[in-house]
């Protein structure tokens, strides 16, 4: 399954492939700018599961390339990154399925977390969008997120693992616990972080700054 960038700035655009082929491989990250894509859309033999375009913050400009993309590429998933927003570009991408929107100067460690969130079927979307979808009918909403619950040591070292894409096993073996210790963990991080799954809790950590240096010292396991 492919995963095609669109992004006009070159160095913008290495960046983010960058950390796309991180999040998921090399082979099959496709980048491009906006003129590229009629010579390579007809070419592409993969279904494309992910588009992460690019926006420029003039609204027009904006508006066509959102529905020339869909319509050539018919991407299952789609992610915008922006510099600024505008009413009717939030408006008309929710109306066509976009998941989320990331900002363009995001750290990485966002970027792969809104990757993945996506990617696991849910949405990410900033509260600038939240407050709009008031007064439209299209825009999603965006869960609430209750008061943050303080974190053990132990939580914020899975939480790593988790946010990193580590599976229950993974982490069950480099922590030296068991899978249904770590599982009892993550069901209690999810509760903590008002998540409803792996992608959504490594999302809200990163959104939320809580993946800083690990400590010198785990707490003894449980």
């Amino acid at each position: 399954m492919t995963t095609v960038l669109i992004e006009e700035y070159a160095i913008l655009r290495i960046a983010i492939q960058h950390i796309l082929e991180s999040a998921r491989s090399p082979e099959s990250v496709m980048s491009m700018t906006p003129q590229k894509l009629n010579e390579v859309s007809m070419s592409l033999v993969r279904p494309v599961e992910l588009l992460v375009l690019g926006i420029t913050g003039a609204a027009d400009v904006d508006l066509h390339m959102l529905a020339s993309v869909q319509m050539q590429l018919t991407p299952r998933y789609s992610l915008i990154l922006y510099d600024s927003l505008d009413t009717r570009v939030m408006v008309e991408a929710a109306r066509q399925g976009v998941c989320g929107f990331i900002a363009k100067s995001s750290t990485p460690e966002a970027i792969t977390a809104a990757v993945h969130l996506v990617l696991a079927g849910g949405q990410c979307f900033p509260r600038i969008i939240v407050e709009a979808s008031q007064n439209s009918p299209y825009v999603a909403q965006q869960r609430p997120h209750s008061p943050m619950r303080m974190l053990t040591p132990r939580q914020e070292e899975i939480l790593r693992m988790l946010a990193r894409g580590h599976t229950m096993r993974e982490i069950s073996k480099e922590i030296g616990i068991s899978v249904a210790t770590v599982k009892s963990h993550a069901r209690t991080l999810y509760w903590k972080l008002n998540a409803r799954n792996q992608a959504e809790a490594a999302f809200i950590a990163v959104q939320q700054g809580l993946l800083g240096e690990p400590e010198d010292e785990a707490d003894p396991p449980q």
